[in-house]
């Protein structure tokens, strides 16, 4: 059954992914924020918060992802790619502009190996929670409408 996406499954896939996002910055400031920050724009203001332009860039960020995904996961754009070539495009598509992000508002030093390494288990970490979760979503859904399909095949027959 094919769902039409709404501007408020749009933006309720925006406000989930920052609301990850802000979470995991929290833990991440909470503990290295001082030692961060004269680092990383993300940690300037040390394990005291996070700037409210951070949070801006962050918010842009769960925008474009969401419309990536929505790019990647919908008939609308791409008709013939399996759900495995889509997932890796959209994957690398995410890594592309965190990079950008990362060099114009300066979250980490783009030069230093340690922390694209750092960055790349964060996000490997996060992608691989992220599939887990919605392999698990889809599987239930699936046997919720399996249950379904059963029910009314069975009151057909009545």
């Amino acid at each position: 059954m094919n769902k039409k996406n709404t501007i408020l499954d749009f933006l309720s896939h925006v406000l989930i992914i920052f609301g990850i996002t802000v979470t995991c910055l929290i833990v991440f400031v909470a503990l290295f924020g001082e030692d961060a920050k004269g680092v990383s724009t993300i940690f300037q203001l040390g394990n005291k918060g996070i700037a409210i332009e951070t949070l801006l860039q962050y918010l842009l960020l769960a925008v474009i992802i969401t419309a990536l995904r929505m790019v990647f996961f919908t008939d609308t754009f791409i008709k013939n790619a399996s759900i495995a070539v889509r997932t890796i495009a959209m994957f690398v598509s995410i890594v592309f502009a965190i990079a950008v992000f990362a060099a114009v508002f300066g979250w980490f030093p783009v030069h230093m190996w340690q922390a694209w390494l750092a960055f790349l288990v964060c996000f490997a970490v996060c992608a691989a929670i992220s599939i887990v979760i919605s392999t698990i979503k889809e599987k239930s859904d699936n046997e919720k409408l399996q249950t379904a399909l059963e029910n009314f095949c069975e009151g057909e027959k009545e």
